[in-house]
């Protein structure tokens, strides 16, 4: 699931350094939206984009570092249950049943999740309901409180989603290459039974007052209103009072795992009668100059695992290559077939194609125009803008790499996408869940 769709959903699991910060690169921003205003307010980062005719109000406050920087001995469940349990549990000055009636009166949305490179908690409001919006929003950042029942229905949904979790073949598979591949990576932790056990909804509060400090916070608003009103609301609502901190943006390193081959045979406590295949390899991220020729070269790879796996061979049903978005990002191919050796001897074959041959330009300069308009669509919604530029912010240190550009799309060439299926189609890290004995694991681990 890409991050864009987890800010919108506000609903995905999450699972040295180097003291730096991320520098943009010039040559990859993106000038589609060109009207962000970037400020400061008191110590807290701001990005506003004002629109005077949007009839709504969308508020993301980026919390920066996410699970990535959960220090030593804390358990990667608090990120989750801080998150998400604020947005449940009313305010020191409001309760939860009075704050649950008022919001579905105004059909206002507050909600939150942790992610590995940053977690949030957003809002979302017609303008007319902005103002009681945004003081419940403000009050569960200034002001939290943890509900008792809410913690325990959450406690008991982890739990249970673990478990399930663990008898479920396309989950336990994604749960395994991604402990695989990023192992002994910052986004190597993830949660367990043992450390949701272990929570309790007082540490959970102690530590979400430990991460709302204005050093680690990115504010990005979209809608109607100006700069002078939020600056203002900000803080009336003792949003510019918190602690400063002392966060600083880390380097995140290429995963170990990342720089070879390899195929791994979970068991699972039941008989399948087929097989759960996913893969991961490196790509670039976003605002790397490799990221337009590689989406691109996604694009067709793409076309080529429907076609050549589901069209003409039948051996997948519906094989799919998405991205994981991140400040280390990769590719994940994933596809169910009784026939694994066969599926990936076809992949391999495409990839070869794509490694050894050029592509006609006209091939190559085709479709970018209908899949820039797709683009341009996502930049209709206030969420899907507040989600964008936040993201883009805090993973390529420019918001202006927010959306796609038609223009780098329409420039890159074919050679260029030659270049990036020799770059990074390689070092495979492969899962098969299912009956494995007959799978050749030396084919998996060739590339």
């Amino acid at each position: 699931m890409k991050l864009k769709t987890f800010l919108i959903l506000l609903g995905t699991i999450s699972s040295y350094f180097f003291i730096g910060t991320i520098k943009a690169n010039p040559s990859t921003e993106d000038p589609t939206i060109t009207d962000v205003q970037e400020f400061s307010v008191d110590g807290i980062d701001v990005l506003l984009r004002e629109s005077k005719e949007t009839p709504t109000v969308t508020a993301i406050l980026f919390i920066k570092g996410g699970t990535s920087i959960i220090p030593e001995g804390e358990n990667v469940s608090t990120e989750y249950f801080a998150t998400r349990l604020v947005p449940e549990s009313g305010t020191e000055f409001t309760s939860k049943q009075r704050f649950r009636r008022v919001m579905t009166r105004m059909g206002s949305g507050i909600g939150g999740g942790d992610g590995r490179d940053y977690s949030v908690l957003s809002m979302r409001s017609t303008r007319e309901n902005f103002d009681t919006t945004w003081k419940f929003y403000s009050e569960m950042i200034v002001h939290p409180v943890i509900d008792q029942v809410e913690f325990q229905n959450l406690e008991r949904n982890a739990l249970v989603g673990i478990q399930s979790g663990r008898n479920d073949p396309d989950a336990l598979s994604k749960m395994v290459i991604d402990s695989i591949y990023f192992l002994g990576h910052p986004y190597s932790k993830r949660m367990t039974k043992e450390d949701i056990e272990a929570q309790t909804p007082d540490h959970t509060l102690a530590y979400y007052k430990s991460i709302m400090v204005k050093s680690r916070m990115l504010l990005v608003v979209v809608g109607k209103i100006s700069r002078e009103e939020l600056e203002k609301k900000m803080k009336k609502s003792g949003m510019t009072s918190l602690p400063p901190g002392n966060y600083m943006q880390t380097a995140i390193p290429v995963p170990a795992r990342s720089n070879s081959p390899g195929a791994y045979f979970p068991s699972i406590a039941r008989n399948l009668p087929t097989h759960y295949v996913i893969g991961f390899h490196r790509i670039p991220s976003m605002g790397d100059p490799d990221y337009y020729p590689y989406l691109r070269m996604r694009n067709f790879f793409g076309g080529f695992l429907f076609q050549h796996l589901r069209v003409q061979s039948n051996l997948a049903y519906a094989p799919n290559n998405d991205d994981i978005e991140a400040r280390s990002s990769a590719e994940m191919i994933t596809f169910q077939t009784a026939y694994v050796d066969s599926a990936i001897r076809i992949i391999f074959k495409d990839i070869d194609f794509f490694q050894q041959n050029t592509l006609l330009e006209s091939a190559v300069k085709g479709n970018v125009a209908k899949w820039a308009t797709s683009n341009y669509l996502k930049q209709e919604t206030t969420i899907e803008q507040a989600s964008a530029i936040g993201q883009a912010q805090l993973l390529t240190g420019s918001w202006r790499n927010a959306f796609i550009s038609f223009d780098k799309l329409a420039a890159v060439k074919p050679e260029d996408i030659q270049r990036i299926a020799n770059t990074y189609y390689k070092n495979f890290n492969w899962v098969v869940v299912g009956d494995t004995r007959n799978v050749d694991k030396n084919l998996l681990e060739s590339r």
